[in-house]
């Protein structure tokens, strides 16, 4: 199983309103088996679906550059409540234990990994930060193609010109320039490891 706790921290932003209303749309899109509460002021959790849905809620809560994220991977207590804040289990240790490293390590991109393996922990960080860093340097056109792209579909690029009254030429560069499809098989990629630390 996988939990990931986030802890905002408000002062690296001007609006923490919108901010946190930013927050909340992101994380509102993550498939979970928990979805993700506030527990505190300072702590949010959630129990993403599975380990696709782990990458997905680490890298839309790095997209917006004020949370500091800690992912567990382990065993939680079943059957898995429906409320975060109600979750128990290794899973949740190594989140809140990976979240506190998250804290404290001033890394740019504020990713912790906590699987019980510290070589993997390392090359799994390494990976999240290395994705974390390449999308927040994405411009508002870009973000506004991609977020209308649905993985795995064809030919969704005409449509996404209609969406935003641009030319499907334009779509391409967009999505060229923003790195999407190698995003995704480095998310995949990320997503077999987290399965294979799952397992062990």
């Amino acid at each position: 199983m996988f939990v990931v706790a986030l802890s905002p921290r408000p002062r690296s932003v001007t609006d923490v309103a919108a901010a946190s209303e930013a927050l909340w749309h992101q994380l509102a899109q993550v498939s979970t088996h928990a979805a993700f509460t506030a527990v505190s002021g300072q702590l949010l959790l959630g129990v993403p679906s599975d380990a696709d849905a782990a990458v997905d809620a680490v890298l839309r809560a790095a997209r917006l550059n004020f949370c500091h994220i800690g992912l567990g991977v382990g065993a939680l207590y079943e059957p898995v409540p429906a409320e975060a804040d109600q979750v128990d289990g290794r899973a949740l240790r190594r989140a809140q234990g990976a979240l506190e490293a998250a804290e404290h390590r001033g890394e740019r991109v504020p990713i912790c990994v906590s699987t019980g393996n510290t070589e993997l922990d390392a090359e799994l960080e390494g990976l999240l930060r290395l994705l974390g860093q390449s999308i927040r340097t994405r411009s508002e056109s870009e973000w506004a193609v991609v977020d209308l792209l649905t993985p795995g579909v064809r030919g969704q690029q005409k449509a996404v010109a209609q969406t935003l009254g641009i030319t499907p030429q334009a779509v391409s560069a967009a999505i060229l320039r923003s790195g999407y499809n190698d995003e995704l098989g480095a998310r995949s990629g990320i997503a077999r490891l987290l399965e294979f630390a799952d397992n062990l």
